[in-house]
């Protein structure tokens, strides 16, 4: 009886570690796409660092990203103007197999973002009714500037021992490694075009 008590307790122990860790020692096979739509205005403007909204462990994510790249960030609890770039951050959804040793997940994040600080097409986009025309469709702005929005998905598969919430934290890292590059990429364009004016 003592054995059988000592191995229950083992296997509850490894079922709450594997649920409630955070660990992955896994080989992963991870395939990313990002599609960019943007209005670029002549002579826009950039402001320095970065204004990251929302407040989440996805927004934190993309921001340790942006960090990691020398950038300045502020993490927003309100979409307001700001005097950094704006970029609001979501995951719009996730897909997961899981398996303790073998899991298979996908997952869709999206970003909005403005090289003047300006939150309005992000505010739209939150009180439309029709999301997707919202999200795609630019406004006129009395600020010239880069607005963009960026649809990142990110697809893996992933051997090894993995617990649960370790893969949905690889899953969601390397999408904020794509967001945080995509950004990255708008604005070092936005710059370079501007200068060649």
């Amino acid at each position: 009886m003592g054995k059988v008590h000592l191995a229950g307790i083992v296997v509850i122990i490894l079922v709450l570690a594997f649920y409630f860790g955070d660990f992955a020692l896994a080989k992963s096979e991870t395939h990313s796409t990002a599609r960019v739509g943007a209005l670029k205005n002549a002579n826009a403007t950039f402001y320095t660092g970065f204004c990251v909204y929302p407040d989440s462990p996805f927004g934190k994510l993309v921001a340790g990203e942006l960090m990691s790249k020398g950038y300045r960030v502020l993490l927003l609890s309100a979409p307001v103007e700001c005097d950094g770039q704006f970029l609001a951050v979501w995951v719009e959804w996730s897909n997961v197999s899981y398996f303790p040793v073998f899991a298979r997940g996908e997952v869709r994040v999206v970003a909005i973002y403005s090289s003047a600080g300006d939150p309005s097409h992000y505010l739209r986009y939150r009180n439309a009714t029709n999301k997707k025309r919202a999200l795609i469709e630019f406004l006129n702005t009395t600020e010239p500037q880069v607005q963009a929005y960026i649809l990142a998905d990110i697809s893996d598969e992933s051997v090894g021992i993995i617990s649960v919430r370790g893969y949905h934290n690889y899953l969601l890292k390397q999408a904020a490694e794509v967001i945080a590059g995509q950004v990255q990429d708008l604005e070092l364009e936005g710059k370079r075009e501007k200068s060649s004016d």
